[in-house]
């Protein structure tokens, strides 16, 4: 269980990231991010794309998973989000052993992932959800495993999270070498 402190000095740690290196490269990261954090729950990473959709491929439990990962903050103003259709159809499910997630990191205070699975949002392309309703659509064990291991990914390497770019993030996840 993760204490307060631990959740609010990790967000700290994110915004100043965040801030540093731009919105565009911190959405990337969040792709490796979470590839990342799969790997520490047990799934393998299989494809991991800069362009395209789904941002990753992964299995975890005998299934697949398709991931579309997206970052939110606080001073952005997306409070809502616009679910696109190019999104949900790169999360769509193709057989009974597939899986799809949005996959959304709200850094705002404190940072949590929000996992919304293809079944609850399918019905939502282009449309606008708060974050409130995407988080109660959200399957919160998956989300809390999800916020829990991306909490201490970052405390662990907040010393070289810089140098942590979205190359590396992917080679080192494709290799099979979790953070």
């Amino acid at each position: 269980m993760l204490s307060s402190d631990e959740l609010f000095r990790v967000g700290r740690i994110v915004d100043a990231l965040r801030q540093s290196v731009g919105d565009g490269e911190f959405g990337y990261r969040t792709q490796g991010y979470l590839a990342h954090v799969i790997m520490r729950i047990g799934g393998k990473i299989i494809d991991i794309k800069q362009r395209g959709h789904p941002d990753i491929v992964a299995s975890l439990s005998g299934k697949t998973l398709l991931l579309q990962a997206k970052s939110v903050h606080s001073k952005s103003r997306r409070r809502e989000f616009l679910v696109s259709t190019d999104d949900l159809e790169g999360i769509r499910p193709h057989d009974p052993t597939t899986i799809g997630y949005l996959a959304i990191l709200d850094c705002t205070m404190p940072p949590s992932w929000i996992m919304v699975n293809y079944e609850k949002i399918k019905r939502q392309a282009l449309s606008t959800i708060s974050l409130v309703t995407l988080r109660a659509m959200a399957d919160t064990k998956f989300s809390h495993e999800c916020t829990e291991q991306f909490v201490k990914l970052i405390a662990n390497h907040q010393s070289n999270l810089h140098s942590l770019y979205f190359h590396v993030l992917c080679s080192r996840a494709l290799r099979g070498e979790a953070l």
